[in-house]
């Protein structure tokens, strides 16, 4: 499950009222011959992750007047974003298909960025969807996401991003043609002022401001009848000691993710609550992910923003 982006169930009672409203309509290509169908009864995921690139086209068209193009490196402040590419899920239930936009962030600064920016879709009828991404992103962290929006419309058109001052971010609106057809631009080596992390292994003692981590061991557990198909499991035993003077909150909703090669991020169930750590407290424990069975090349990240540690990162492979 990607971790970073949420959609409002009720922004999309909302919006599915506006659905009999007469617009008038651009003549564009019909972009449905590649939404990708759904076939309920072999409960197969059908989410962007196990789309193959290569079969969606370059972003070969010119963007409307004053909008950046899919594939373009546009700046605000210290971040950098990137829209990589767009694709339409054709989902249970859905009266029109699911828009995914592949969004690329890097923080080109010196301290942590948090972002809880607004992203507004504009179909090809000028109505409006939306999915808000809470995210922080280190000094030279690729921070990379799927975009989720529920369409009114078949035709998705504009990807506008309303930039927060209130999260260190120039006050500004970005926005972006999607183009009439799902793309998909060349995903950069490096951008500038990305660089890698200090990275730990396994077995290695890290510490975090007044917290110790440890990652004990990494399993690989067997698919159960809960895991999704084209999914695996990874699980992580973990060590945390609190060497300072104050309890340390330990929140599992916000601390432990997976991190692949890509720069996407994966949410965790740990085998346990929410935990207070008193000083010289000692916790294990085990972090249990699903991820798909095509990423590869995971790093363990402990994010401690929300304690004022920053995050660190341990090698879950040689």
């Amino acid at each position: 499950m990607n971790r970073y982006s949420i959609t409002s169930a009720i922004l999309l009672l909302l919006l599915s009222s506006l659905a009999c409203s007469t617009v008038s309509v651009p003549q564009i290509p019909n972009p449905m011959s590649t939404v990708i169908a759904v076939n309920e009864e072999a409960q197969k995921p059908y989410g962007p992750e196990f789309i193959d690139r290569s079969t969606l086209s370059a972003p070969n068209y010119t963007p409307a007047e004053n909008t950046f193009k899919v594939g373009d490196e546009v700046r605000s402040g210290d971040l950098t974003w990137m829209v990589l590419g767009w694709v339409l899920v054709n989902e249970p239930f859905m009266t029109a298909p699911t828009l995914y936009v592949d969004m690329l962030i890097v923080n080109r600064g010196n301290a942590t960025i948090y972002t809880g920016d607004k992203y507004t879709s504009k179909d090809s009828h000028g109505q409006d969807t939306y999915d808000v991404l809470y995210t922080t992103v280190a000094p030279g962290e690729r921070v990379r996401v799927w975009l989720t929006f529920m369409l009114v419309q078949e035709q998705p058109n504009l990807l506008i991003l309303e930039a927060d001052p209130n999260y260190n971010l120039p006050a500004q609106r970005l926005t972006w043609d999607l183009g009439p057809v799902p793309c998909s631009a060349e995903v950069p080596t490096t951008l500038e002022g990305e660089r890698a992390p200090t990275v730990y292994g396994i077995g290695e003692t890290a510490t975090l401001g007044n917290l110790s981590i440890q990652v004990t061991n990494v399993t690989y557990p067997p698919a159960d009848g809960q895991t999704p198909t084209r999914y695996k499991k990874i699980h992580i035993d973990l060590i945390f000691q609190n060497l300072g003077s104050q309890d340390i909150e330990i929140d599992p909703a916000y601390a432990a993710y997976l991190k692949d090669t890509q720069g996407f991020g994966y949410s965790t169930d740990f085998a346990m609550q929410y935990n207070t750590l008193f000083p010289g407290d000692q916790l294990v424990t085990t972090a249990k992910f699903e991820v798909p069975e095509t990423a590869q090349g995971f790093m363990y990240e402990f994010d401690g923003t929300y304690l004022g540690f920053g995050k660190i990162y341990f090698a879950l492979e040689p």
